[in-house]
């Protein structure tokens, strides 16, 4: 659940960085990456990536990222997988 959990955060955090750094730069990269490969080191890069940023366009992107995911709670439901509602 974990690793699809982590591609699900890292796909919003990415479409929100891409949207606000552009697809080319090198935090943008770097999250992608973790989204591929939700790995220990490669989203230790993407954190390193993202605290590389000025303070209010992290806090944008994160906002934006949390939005994305707020919005569309079937993102964070369907990594749970398998597991029928009992109501």
């Amino acid at each position: 659940m974990f690793e699809t959990t982590g591609k699900t955060f890292f796909e919003a955090l990415k479409a929100a960085a891409e949207k606000r750094l552009g697809q080319e730069h090198p935090c943008c990269r770097a999250i992608a990456e973790a989204a591929l490969h939700p790995e220990a080191a490669a989203v230790r890069a993407a954190q390193a990536a993202l605290n590389g940023l000025p303070k209010e366009v992290l806090v944008a992107i994160m906002a934006d990222a949390h939005k994305a995911l707020r919005e569309d709670p079937s993102a964070i439901l369907g990594a749970w997988g398998g597991v029928a509602s009992r109501h």
